[in-house]
């Protein structure tokens, strides 16, 4: 699966996606839009003191609990996107050697409501609904939300992600 595999390809450090699709009547994610992630000294303003100095080995230190994604990456993602008639829905992110649940900093690093796929490896693969707008929240609501892996389908297959259910293909 396309998804797992760049997630893992940055493992020990946390890997991360942006889901496409459209939104309505229910959010269906259509494509996944692997994404480098950024974190370091200062990103946006959040002081990270164990790699204040800026050192590549504490950076990917801290990178293997932390993620951002490359505002310019958004950016294309959301062009890509409209050209199609679709829309950013959420993110994935992993969680090497954790568990697939929303840390405080992904409630309050996530930009509005939406989506959040979490791929922990062997504790497995969660799909999260976060409320918003409130980015900025640490203790931003979220609800869990059902998913269903199907072994059938091919690359382009529907991906649906909503609060009720999502699907996610095997690429």
């Amino acid at each position: 699966m396309i998804l797992r595999a760049s997630l893992k390809a940055v493992s020990p450090e946390e890997g991360c996606a942006l889901l496409l699709g459209n939104s309505a009547p229910d959010p269906h994610v259509h494509f996944v839009w692997p994404c480098c992630n950024v974190w370091g000294p200062g990103f946006g303003g959040f002081s990270d003191p164990i790699n204040a100095d800026g050192d590549q080995a504490q950076i990917s230190a801290s990178r293997r609990s932390r993620f951002a994604l490359d505002p310019r990456e958004q950016i294309a993602a959301q062009r890509w996107s409209r050209q199609r008639g679709w829309r950013i829905l959420g993110s994935a992110h992993s969680h090497p050697g954790g568990q697939p649940v929303p840390s405080a900093l992904d409630r309050q690093w996530a930009a509005g409501e939406g989506v959040m796929l979490i791929d922990a490896g062997t504790a497995g693969v969660r799909a999260w609904w976060l409320q918003g707008p409130r980015q900025g929240a640490p203790d931003r609501p979220v609800s869990a939300l059902s998913m269903v892996v199907h072994s059938n389908a091919t690359v382009g297959d529907t991906i649906k992600a909503c609060p009720d259910d999502a699907f996610l293909p095997l690429q």
